[in-house]
């Protein structure tokens, strides 16, 4: 099993009577009936994700696993929403996001029927809590001396299977350039279609059941490593996508449709497709 600490993700805790209501006012998932964790995203009114994240619900608070450099940023703007709400958000600093993946999983092949919005997680005798990601990972929330340490390659080796199973982390590099369907969110469980108004909803929902999502999440490789929020460019010097995660010489990329395979470059440095996760 391979495992370490994972740095890039912290944790915000949501606590009160109205912190279900709250959330589900905000998200894109289904958080008033939520009982164990799901991913969600929270969205500009026009549609584009600020950030995305796990949601877990325990107990009587919510525990939120969001980039580490968009935690600052995300508690700061939900709580100008909270006015007579009956809810506190605090960073977790206690505590930490660990994760387990077993040495030879295969990433997920995500198929056209979405993933469910919902999934389990476990307590650990040492109270940590247990992800069971869809694709077969584990993320672990807990105090940061029950974690393991930080192990550089191991980390690497997580990303990789992420990005190859079609799972993308928003960053501060990258928070308000995509809608939601351009990174998954709607395969993988991470939009509850039916659950009523939400910040982004009518942007999201057109974009589902009236007009064309133009851009995908496709794998690429290059050379040397490049860094989330680079700029893709195409033979005639345009922008048509942009980086999203980086796993050594890995890319996970959103690009528009009508370019995934044609030769395309980042600062002069060109990439070769590996795999799209959507027909293009």
């Amino acid at each position: 099993m391979i495992q370490s600490l994972l740095p890039t993700l912290s944790v915000l805790r949501f606590s009160g009577q109205d912190a279900k209501d709250f959330l589900h006012k905000q998200l894109s998932n289904d958080i008033n009936h939520l009982q164990q964790a799901c991913y969600a995203s929270y969205n500009t009114p026009q549609g584009r994700v600020t950030a995305n994240m796990i949601v877990v619900s325990h107990h009587d608070e919510l525990l939120m696993i969001v980039a580490n450099d968009l935690l600052e940023t995300l508690k700061k703007r939900l709580t100008m929403f909270v006015l007579r709400s009956q809810v506190k958000i605090e960073m977790a600093e206690n505590l930490g996001v660990s994760f387990r993946l077993p040495e030879h999983i295969s990433p997920l092949i995500l198929s056209n029927e979405p993933l469910p919005t919902h999934f389990a997680y476990e307590t650990e005798d040492s109270g940590s809590l247990k992800l069971l990601l869809p694709h077969g990972g584990e993320l672990m929330i807990g105090e940061k001396s029950q974690l393991p340490a930080l192990n550089e390659t191991a980390v690497e080796k997580w990303q990789a299977f992420e990005i190859n199973s079609g799972f993308a982390w928003i960053t501060q590099a990258t928070s308000n350039l995509f809608v939601a369907q351009m990174l998954n969110l709607h395969r993988i469980g991470g939009i509850h279609f039916k659950k009523g108004c939400y910040v982004g909803q009518e942007v999201i929902a057109r974009s589902q059941y009236v007009g064309q999502v133009k851009r995908t999440l496709a794998v690429y490789t290059s050379k040397t490593p490049l860094h989330a929020g680079d700029e893709i460019i195409n033979e005639n010097n345009e922008v048509v996508g942009n980086v999203v995660n980086v796993s050594g010489s890995l890319n996970l990329c959103v690009v528009k449709l009508d370019f995934i395979k044609q030769p395309l470059s980042v600062n002069q440095q060109a990439l070769c497709w590996q795999h799209t996760f959507q027909a293009a």
